[in-house]
């Protein structure tokens, strides 16, 4: 309501101001009364046109009874309603006039065209003694421009200051420097100096840069009051008669105002932008730290349930592995077989599932080095063979090596992609052949690099494009039977993919249904220039005896199942010692030597990295050699395993564990020891 009564009240008192210092038939230079109508309409609410309209009317009558009838001043009030009407059409809705784009629509789309129709009806209304022309027209049409284009601008900014008031200054600030805008405006009105006017430009610049699009409004709606109070009663010095010096106000009016007013907005927009920026710069901060927390926690997460998967999982594994070494019937035989396909199964869901998780907090690392593809594709390939032959699937290995030479990669990657690769061949084929194909060329482009290429092609029921196009996608599966017939998480291949990307590769694949399908794998390497390490075979129970003599062993482990499992393993090759706790393990190694220490992580009492710690200082302090610790836990994620190594552990053992892979690493430190 603030803007109905600020543009009524103005615009009466702008209709009797002008018919009291004008004589009826005179033209102004700069005239705001459309202008200050056409903001009325604009911003006060739709359900008070009709009083706006009725006043307007009322003030037209009025000041023609008491000053005589003057037909060209209704003109003022269409030319209002054109403008309001056309500035909807040209102009956005939220009417910002700070900006320049919508600045310039408003003057050229509804203030120059509005003005531009009544000034061509004025020159048809006829006025008693004088005699119309274009001149007249003319200087209605400038006259009505400049006011409306500076009027509806500067209340609608005015009228809202919030949203406009960007700067952070104080208002008395404003208030003092626009009394001195006045006081100067004032001086350059009174005094005609051209060069005294001059000085105004920096000086209303200065109250745009301070107070924005509000200070350049405020500067220059006092600006355009003193020229029309000039213009019509001559206040501060003589009213201007020429037409030149009329042509000067208006001219220093409209450069003070688009100088000013336009280069506020482009402060304000500056400074709103920067505002924004940092607001989503903070934004974006916090969603930065709000996903480091979820990835922390995710962490977390997934090396808790490793940890509690990973211990009764090595209670299945670890035992049947032992019970595989005894002598059992052809049915418990196979009942162990299965037990043992099984836990294997569900240890490399677990690792897929862990492999995911490093893939996607980029923890997922390479260990090149030189290998023998023949023998990686080998020992992938051997997994398989015996589990094809049981389903009648024929299987079969083929390698076309023009290159001989070993290269130079991540051997364990490479066969756990060829190992999901066969594994889905030997899955899905119920009735046919898998067969794998390895090629090793040299690189055309690069001499010391060598082209690896492996297929694994099937009889199986093969898949069509849509099946494709989601085939490598996590937790996808061919349909939507599979996971029931064949089981599987469907994370193998996308991990395969991730995989091969990494080592700068990709993963092909081609298939129709019905006619089995075709995956191969693209790799370049580079070729190595030393022989890869010769792989020893796993050392059986009895590597673990120096010159005849049993190890004694230290097993701190809380659970009673893992302490079986060790039993299992090593009671007929050590001499093997048991607490429960990290403080027991500390308390008995003071008193008792051992060969080598065998440390679970998550224990009551004391923690195992905590123990580690504890039996290191304990040998610092009495100048004990230092006895080899294995980290044996369920904690198997990257980090975990570089804690237990910073702790003083010599090496870290994941559960769960078999026979072969606790021997090996046994054996492994004692020899290490023993040099």
């Amino acid at each position: 309501m603030l803007a109905l009564w600020a543009g009524l009240v103005l615009y009466t008192a702008l209709s009797f101001a002008r018919r009291t210092f004008l004589s009826a038939n005179a033209t102004a230079a700069i005239w705001p009364a459309a202008g200050l109508l056409a903001f009325t309409f604009l911003f006060a609410p739709r359900k008070t046109w009709r009083l706006v309209l009725a006043v307007a009317v009322f003030d037209n009558v009025a000041t023609n009874v008491i000053y005589g009838f003057s037909p060209r001043t209704l003109a003022t009030i269409p030319e209002a309603i054109m403008m309001t009407a056309l500035t909807r059409v040209a102009c956005p809705r939220s009417l910002n006039f700070a900006e320049v784009r919508t600045l310039l629509r408003f003057i050229f789309g509804a203030v120059a065209p509005a003005c531009l129709v009544s000034a061509a009806a004025v020159y048809f209304i006829p006025v008693q003694g004088e005699t119309y022309s274009f001149a007249v027209s003319e200087r209605w049409f400038i006259g009505h421009v400049i006011g409306a284009a500076i009027t509806v601008p500067c209340m609608a900014t005015l009228m809202r200051p919030r949203r406009f008031m960007v700067f952070d200054r104080p208002a008395w600030e404003l208030a003092l420097m626009c009394a001195g805008v006045l006081v100067y405006v004032l001086r350059v009105f009174g005094g005609h100096d051209p060069l005294l006017a001059l000085m105004l430009f920096p000086l209303a610049m200065t109250v745009a840069f301070r107070y924005g699009p509000v200070g350049a409004s405020a500067a220059s709606g006092l600006m355009l009051c003193v020229a029309v109070v000039y213009l019509y009663a001559g206040f501060p010095g003589p009213r201007p008669t020429a037409a030149a010096q009329v042509t000067y106000v208006q001219m220093f009016v409209v450069i003070v105002f688009l100088t000013s007013f336009p280069a506020g907005g482009a402060l304000a927009s500056l400074r709103r932008t920067r505002r924004l920026l940092a607001l989503r710069t903070d934004i974006a901060r916090l969603a930065r730290r709000k996903a480091d927390e979820a990835a922390v926690a995710k962490t977390r997460f997934l090396a808790n349930m490793s940890h509690e998967i990973r211990t009764p999982l090595n209670g299945v594994i670890g035992l049947a592995d032992a019970l595989s070494r005894t002598a059992l019937g052809p049915g418990q035989r196979e009942m162990v077989d299965m037990i043992q396909g099984s836990g294997r199964a569900l240890n490399g869901i677990l690792s897929d599932v862990l492999d995911l998780a490093r893939a996607d907090a980029g923890g997922l690392r390479l260990t090149p080095e030189p290998f023998d593809v023949g023998d990686a594709v080998s020992a992938a390939s051997y997994l398989f063979e015996s589990i094809a032959q049981k389903k009648g699937v024929a299987f079969g290995v083929e390698f076309d090596m023009v290159h001989h030479g070993p290269v130079v990669g991540d051997a364990l990657r490479i066969r756990q992609i060829l190992s999901n690769l066969i594994s889905n061949a030997v899955k899905f084929t119920q009735a046919g052949e898998v067969h794998v194909l390895a090629r090793l060329t040299p690189n055309a482009a690069n001499p010391a690099l060598a082209d690896l290429t492996v297929s694994v092609s099937d009889t199986g029921p093969g898949f069509d494009e849509e099946v494709k196009a989601r085939l490598f996608r996590r937790f996808e599966q061919a349909d939507n039977s599979v996971a029931r017939r064949f089981g599987g998480t469907g994370l193998g291949l996308a991990i395969s993919r991730e995989l091969a990307e990494m080592m700068g590769g990709r993963i092909e694949c081609q298939s129709a249904p019905g006619r089995g399908a075709v995956f191969t794998l693209r790799l370049t390497l580079p070729m190595a220039t030393q022989q890869p390490a010769e792989i020893a075979p796993a050392p059986g129970p009895d590597a673990l005896a120096e010159d005849g003599r049993r190890q004694r062993v230290l097993l701190a482990e809380d659970h009673p199942i893992n302490q079986r499992v060790i039993q299992a393993i090593l009671r007929d090759s050590v001499d093997l010692v048991i607490v429960e706790d990290g403080k027991a393990a500390v308390d008995i190694c003071t008193s008792h030597p051992f060969d080598l220490i065998l440390m679970d992580t998550h224990m009551p009492v004391m923690d195992g990295l905590t123990a580690i710690r504890a039996i290191r200082a304990l040998e610092a302090l009495h100048g004990r050699p230092r006895t080899p610790i294995i980290s044996l836990t369920a904690d198997a994620m990257p980090n975990q395993v570089r804690d237990a190594l910073a702790a003083g552990a010599d090496r870290h053992l994941a559960k769960p564990i078999t026979a072969a892979a606790l021997i090996g690493c046994l054996t492994e430190v004692l020899e290490h020891k023993a040099a």
